[in-house]
């Protein structure tokens, strides 16, 4: 098991932000839950005020169930780039089924996906990762690193 820290979280946001800001996205969609605090990281670093959620549900605890869900609350009508951020691109049948799902719904925005990890086996690559996932990641954010 690979244990993601704070400390990496915040050397490798300037990193991603980096490769994503020739995409010069206007909206960041963070894949909840997963995504939810590296898009907002993502967004002070890109100086992007659009940002929005969608939930997704794809794992129940660490076990992978047999169809995905999709909960869908974003409104793109004012966007035109549009970066889709998850922490992980596991399976990849979250960021297969959401560009789809996306595309058809708002076939005039322009899409992609930043992680920080995935897997070579993932059904869809993200546009933007910075490793390969070889082994199980527990994030920090996924403990109660925030309870008393």
């Amino acid at each position: 098991m690979i244990h993601y820290n704070f400390d990496q979280f915040t050397n490798d946001i300037p990193k991603l932000a980096t490769l994503c800001e020739s995409f010069e996205p206007d909206t960041i969609i963070a894949i909840a839950r997963g995504g939810m605090m590296l898009s907002h990281a993502l967004c002070m670093n890109l100086n992007v005020r659009n940002l929005q959620s969608i939930r997704c549900v794809s794992y129940n605890d660490s076990k992978e169930q047999s169809a995905l869900t999709i909960f869908d609350t974003s409104d793109l009508q004012h966007s035109n780039r549009v970066l889709i951020v998850d922490d992980i691109a596991d399976s990849g049948q979250t960021l297969h089924a959401l560009i789809p799902f996306f595309t058809q719904k708002y076939p005039d925005k322009e899409f992609k996906c930043a992680t920080l990890f995935t897997k070579s086996t993932a059904l869809m690559q993200p546009n933007f990762s910075l490793y390969e996932a070889t082994d199980w990641i527990e994030f920090f954010w996924e403990s109660n690193f925030l309870k008393i």
